[in-house]
């Protein structure tokens, strides 16, 4: 009986999709007012909406005005795309709601991949059932992630004067904390790291920890980049956070800091604190990643899905500023592979992740670049496409295995010295291959990676200085996006939660290791204005994970029966 339970489940979701698009393709105006969720639609008097109630734990937004019916008349008469630049700004109750529907657009396709593997795992009458669903529904939903691509685009088309405003006000607010007039009389921050055994990219997320209490205590970091035992020359490599008061050595008596929630938190006169990361480091302090500026935080969050990662995306920026000169060799490197628009990236890790991480085939990740140019041949109809894929892998295997299986598709790669290297650490171009890796996924249109990853996360953070919303440019096959050392991701429920007896957790009263609870398949019972902490490798798109603080349990629940909650900080402004 379950398999049929599942492929109930799976017809459900093909007819909630096809509604979807049905709604889209009427769609004229969005709003919520006092708990309602009211869309007015072409055909309709403006006067005469259609309202469906939300059992949501959400507060009440603000009324959009409305457009008079001699205005709506006029609309019918000109055609839908100078239909929708007419269309009066939408506040930002509206755009949650947009990036929601993208939100969940995705976990309705995750969950249908994963009850379909339930069904293909038993042999019988059904797969040929699942088959033609399958045929049917990948375009399905592609043209609905496509409706609603352009309907947030349409939503977003004035955000980038005001994300170029906060991206130079982010900047520069950084830059201030680390330039002071007079470094004599400056209060110091001097940054240790003997987290020795990690890769470049979890080194690179050390400093910035840093980073983030010297710009929110206003001190001026000092460091040594040659202390680290790996990567040969990544001093060299990156512009040291100030101008005015450089100091790589000779950092003078300090004490070890400790945020203010500690024991012992230390003294905010004293001239010069340490900062020591040896090993995954948690600060509680509300100068740590996931945390954003309070005064920017009511902006950033109208014009930006993500605003946490938009703020550590700044620091990360700042912090990882290349040298000129490296610079313009990257800008080599992209002329001689021929890295050209439009292309899609993807991050593959074979070797050191096999025993951290899931195990993602090949076909996974191209799912979503076929996906990607699909959506990308529905906008631009008649334009000729080369289907680029940029391959950042250290398998060379790989590499062999996406020509093979996939010729319609041009895969570029690192250069041929840079990718042999590659996974030496003691060797000088380790370092550059990764940072260019990183950077070329960075440029990418989309970029499909694993958040298990340093990398991966880097790439995400590294996107966000960008003048347009980042937040959907990237996909994750595993974790959720999370930072080590990060404040804790707060979310509330805002719906009810009551599963089946035989899927409640009911003994998870204590972490397991990551790799044991990535299988975790129990759902916690929720009840609206419940607080969680979620754990971003507890996690499946469509379902996330968390702790319970009232019942005191940890488990999945539906993604979209959580709000997450963004924690303001006092940074200087």
């Amino acid at each position: 009986m379950a398999k049929y339970f599942y492929l109930k489940q799976t017809i459900t979701t093909l007819t909630v999709i096809t509604t979807c698009i049905v709604v889209l393709g009427y769609l004229k105006l969005i709003r919520y007012e006092e708990g309602k969720l009211i869309i007015h639609v072409h055909r309709a008097n403006p006067n005469k909406a259609t309202s469906n109630e939300q059992q949501h734990y959400v507060p009440s937004a603000p009324q959009t005005t409305l457009s008079t019916q001699t205005e709506e008349a006029n609309r019918r008469k000109v055609s839908l795309k100078s239909d929708c630049q007419k269309l009066q700004p939408l506040d930002v109750h509206t755009k949650a709601l947009v990036r929601n529907a993208l939100e969940k657009a995705v976990q309705l396709k995750e969950l249908f991949r994963h009850q379909s593997e339930k069904l293909k795992s038993d042999l019988n009458e059904t797969v040929s059932i699942l088959a033609y669903f399958e045929r049917l529904s990948k375009p399905l939903e592609n043209s609905l992630m496509n409706d609603l691509e352009l309907l947030h685009n349409i939503t977003s088309t004035d955000d980038h004067i005001e994300l170029k405003e906060l991206n130079e006000i982010a900047q520069s607010m950084i830059h201030r904390s680390q330039n002071p007039i007079d470094c004599r009389v400056s209060r110091k921050l001097h940054c240790s790291i003997k987290h020795t055994s990690c890769g470049f990219g979890c080194l690179m997320h050390d400093y910035g920890l840093c980073t983030f209490v010297a710009v929110g205590k206003s001190r001026c970091m000092q460091y040594d980049m040659k202390q680290l035992t790996a990567y040969p020359g990544i001093s060299s490599m990156f512009k040291y956070t100030g101008n005015t008061c450089v100091n790589t050595s000779h950092f003078g008596e300090s004490i070890e800091w400790r945020s203010p929630h500690s024991k012992k938190p230390t003294l905010e006169e004293a001239e010069v604190i340490k900062m020591t990361i040896d090993g995954p480091y948690t600060s509680h302090s509300l100068f740590s990643p996931g945390t954003v500026p309070e005064k920017l935080l009511p902006r950033i969050e109208r014009v930006h899905g993500d605003p946490r990662a938009w703020w550590i995306g700044h620091v990360m920026n700042y912090f990882l500023r290349p040298q000129q000169l490296v610079e313009d060799e990257f800008t080599s490197v992209k002329r001689e592979i021929q890295f050209a628009h439009p292309i899609v990236g993807i991050h593959i890790r074979r070797r050191d992740k096999i025993s951290e991480a899931p195990y993602y085939d090949l076909e996974r990740y191209m799912d979503h670049v076929e996906s990607w140019y699909g959506r990308y041949f529905m906008k631009h109809p008649s334009e000729n496409v080369i289907r680029r894929v940029y391959l950042a892998t250290d398998a060379s295997e790989v590499v062999e295995e996406a020509k093979i299986r996939y010729p319609k598709y041009a895969f570029i790669t690192a250069l041929g010295k840079l990718f042999k290297e590659s996974q030496n650490r003691q060797s000088a171009s380790a370092v550059k291959c990764i940072w260019y890796d990183v950077l070329l996924l960075r440029d990418c249109d989309f970029a499909v990676v694993t958040f298990s990853s340093n990398v991966g996360r880097l790439v995400y953070e590294l996107k966000q200085n960008s003048t347009s919303d980042q937040t959907y440019s990237v996909l994750s096959l595993d974790d959720r996006y999370h930072y080590w050392g990060e404040i804790g991701q707060v979310q509330f429920a805002i719906a009810d939660h009551n599963p089946p007896s035989d899927i409640l957790c009911k003994n998870t009263l204590t972490r397991a290791p990551m790799q044991e609870m990535r299988k975790w398949t129990c759902e916690l019972e929720l009840k609206a204005g419940d607080e969680l902490v979620a754990l971003p490798t507890l996690y499946h798109v469509y379902l996330s994970g968390g702790y319970n603080r009232r019942t005191k349990l940890h488990g999945l629940y539906p993604a979209h029966k959580v709000k997450d909650v963004v924690t303001p900080a006092p940074y200087p402004l």
